[in-house]
């Protein structure tokens, strides 16, 4: 039972009910568990096909059977909006919990360490919302061998294309990951930052406007103070928004524009499906030329990483015609000096509902701890009604030696 209200109109949806009607949640938990609540009472997956590259996957954070409502001080029923690092010998990992997608104060981030290559996770620290804002999308980068995370806090408001939320781009810092300091702006407001890439001593993020508008690279020599650089995509009738960065061998920067579309496309339903594809030469990255597209992939929530020489983006992808979304792995190939690309689909991960921004850290020898968040994988529910249901945190291996 959904328990939330949805209004469709003009092709554009907006889900409203800030909070959980009486009856709708079920059991609790504040830590990793596997596939067990924290009273010990079993989830039973359905049995799992998994692709011969995933060698295994289970769920970390379970949202499932989550009756806890308070999600500034423990693990509630929505969980999402992953990362991972290494770093002092050990991966962190970090998400997102609170009791939907929609925006509001009542969510945290939590930290994990694991010292056995991610074979178990500890919690570390939990960074709770501002008392009157939202927070979100949190990643780790490293400067001068300190760990970093940046975030996003926003107004608890509804809207569309992340119109009149008012973001803030925030920081904190850490020594050892599990005493963090408080989060501070080092952005303008209005503006959100994706990943930050860090390459030959400086840092770089692209950051997209509110209203999904435009996107702009952001470049900082200490990894704190930030200076808006040149715009990487400005066509506001595309909807740019989440664009990854990734440097190439030979120096230049390539930034994956994801683009939403018209009214009708938002949803990724129908319509078209692309990313744009935009270049900037080394030394300076001080202007970008977007000749291409990757035509029939909309790569929401982008994660790309290397494997030697090949390039791989884990994100979100799109059913058309269902309502339903997947979390992929995808391969880019193609010229990787500022010439045209391709991209190419190796199979999904167990998710659907609400699913996708991964995270990754490398185990050696072409295997990868990954992790995504996904919906109840039997019910496999429309993306846009299990925005407001639960999500589990999963984890699983990589095997990238396994690709022929």
């Amino acid at each position: 039972m959904l328990c939330r209200v949805v209004l469709m109109a003009s092709g554009l949806v907006t889900v409203l009910g800030l909070t959980a009607a009486a009856g709708c949640s079920k059991t609790s938990s504040s830590a990793p568990s596997g596939d067990a609540d924290a009273e010990g009472a079993p989830y039973h997956l359905p049995p799992l096909t998994l692709p011969p590259w995933l060698t295994d996957a289970k769920i970390l954070v379970p949202g499932h059977d989550v009756t806890n409502n308070d999600c500034r001080t423990g693990i509630c029923r929505h969980n999402e909006n992953v990362d991972m690092t290494t770093f002092g010998g050990a991966i962190f990992l970090v998400h997102r919990t609170a009791e939907s997608q929609v925006l509001g104060p009542n969510s945290s981030l939590h930290i994990y360490r694991s010292d056995d290559q991610g074979k178990t996770f500890v919690e570390q620290a939990r960074i709770e919302a501002p008392v009157d804002r939202d927070l979100r999308d949190p990643s780790f980068f490293q400067v001068n061998g300190e760990l970093r995370l940046k975030a996003l806090t926003r107004l608890p408001v509804v809207s569309d294309r992340d119109s009149n939320v008012d973001t803030t781009t925030v920081m904190a810092t850490s020594k050892d990951g599990k005493t963090w300091s408080a989060l501070t702006p080092i952005a303008p407001g209005g503006w959100s930052f994706w990943r930050i890439k860090e390459n030959a001593g400086a840092w770089y993020s692209a950051a997209y406007q509110d209203g999904d508008k435009s996107v702009v690279l952001y470049t900082s020599k200490d990894g704190t103070t930030w200076t808006a650089g040149p715009q990487v995509y400005g066509i506001a009738a595309d909807t740019p928004l989440e664009t990854e960065l990734t440097f190439m061998p030979d120096g230049h920067l390539l930034a994956l524009v994801r683009m939403d579309g018209e009214p009708k496309e938002l949803l990724g339903d129908e319509g078209r499906l692309r990313t744009k594809i935009c270049w900037a030469a080394p030394p300076a990255y001080d202007a970008f030329t977007c000749p291409d597209e990757l035509d029939g992939q909309r790569l929401d929530g982008p994660l790309t990483f290397w494997n030697g020489d090949r390039l791989f983006v884990i994100a979100r992808k799109h059913l058309q015609g269902t309502g339903k979304k997947r979390t992929a792995l995808f391969e880019i190939a193609g010229d990787f000096a500022g010439g045209k690309l391709t991209i190419k689909e190796w199979g999904e991960v167990p998710s659907a509902g609400d699913t996708s921004y991964a995270g990754i850290a490398p185990l050696g020898g072409g295997r990868f701890v990954t992790s995504w968040y996904s919906g109840d994988l039997e019910k496999d529910g429309p993306w846009i009604l299990e925005l407001v249901d639960l999500t589990d945190i999963w984890q699983g291996t990589l095997d990238l030696n396994l690709l022929k």
